[in-house]
This record gives C-alpha cells, sequence and structure tokens, in this order.
C-alpha cells in the first residue's frame, strides 16, 4: 500500500514538473526594413528550441496585444512565430512573447472564456525577441524641396529683373 501511495506520488510530481521538462529557446528575428510604401510592419522570429526530454511540441504564441496565434514548425526543434503592426504603433525594441503548449492553450481558451487573466496562465517559455523599427522615409519630401527651391530661383530672378530695370 505505501509503495502505490508513493508510486502515485512520484507520477503526480512527475505530471506537475511539465510533459516537456524545462525548455530553452534561441531566438533569431526579422523585421521590415523598408516602410516607406507600407501601411504595416512584419516581424518573423524564428526559434531553436531545446527540451530536456528531446521533445518537440506543439507551440501557441502569445503577444503583448492579447493575441494567441498558432506557431509554425520548419524543421527539427526549429518554429516560426510571424505578426503584423502598424507603421504609426511600430517601434524598436523587444517584444515578450509567451508560448504555451497545447495544454498551455486550452487553459488559455479556458481563461478567455471565463473572462479571467491570460497571464495568470503558466506558459511553457517565454522568449525575448528584438525588433528593429523601418525606414519611413526622408523628413522632407522632394516635392517640397522642389517647390521651395523654384520659389527661391523665382524669387532670386524677380528681385534681380526689378534691381536692373531700376
Amino acid at each position: 500500500m505505501y509503495r502505490q501511495l508513493v508510486a502515485v506520488c512520484l507520477i503526480a510530481l512527475m505530471g506537475a514538473s511539465g510533459v516537456y521538462g524545462s525548455c530553452k529557446a534561441t531566438v533569431s528575428s526579422f523585421s521590415t526594413q523598408d516602410a516607406t510604401i507600407l501601411t504595416q510592419l512584419a516581424h518573423v522570429a524564428e526559434l531553436t528550441l531545446q527540451c530536456s526530454n528531446s521533445a518537440q511540441p506543439s507551440l501557441f504564441a502569445e503577444f503583448p496585444c492579447g493575441k494567441v496565434v498558432p506557431v509554425a514548425k520548419v524543421g527539427d526543434s526549429k518554429y516560426q512565430v510571424s505578426w503584423v503592426e502598424d507603421i504609426k504603433q511600430g517601434s524598436s525594441g523587444n517584444v515578450q512573447v509567451r508560448l504555451f503548449d497545447e495544454d498551455g492553450y486550452a487553459n488559455v481558451r479556458k481563461a478567455q472564456r471565463d473572462g479571467d487573466k491570460v497571464s495568470t496562465v503558466k506558459s511553457l517559455l517565454d522568449i525575448t525577441v528584438p525588433t528593429k523599427s523601418a525606414y519611413k522615409g526622408p523628413w522632407v519630401k522632394a516635392e517640397i524641396l522642389a517647390a521651395f527651391l523654384v520659389g527661391g530661383v523665382a524669387y532670386f530672378a524677380f528681385t534681380t529683373k526689378s534691381k536692373v530695370q531700376a
């Protein structure tokens, strides 16, 4: 009886420690670099996940805005997640992304349905994705610069003409 109780406690302890054990991720990222003709910036994070028991779980990512999206598996232990944001809201810096496995995602959906805070759900792993701001064009548009240049030349021409005729 005592052995069965210890075995049940050990199984429960292993289940509580997580199916995937401890996981670590290395992250590389890409952000749109030129936004002169775009309305949204794209960000892509590629991560290599290494779990202690060599598992390769299906992942879901939660962004700071509260949106939860599936993470694409692109190779052995390689995952990719992407998102877009408006140019006016886009800035450089670090974005904190929470990753969930299937059980964690189910808990997130349950919390959303019940109206609870999603931040109380334990994530499998939190990653920091560095993002860069995009080039949004020159400070002064070429058309405006050309108009001022033409105006300056015209002013110079008319003042010189009036001085010559006087």
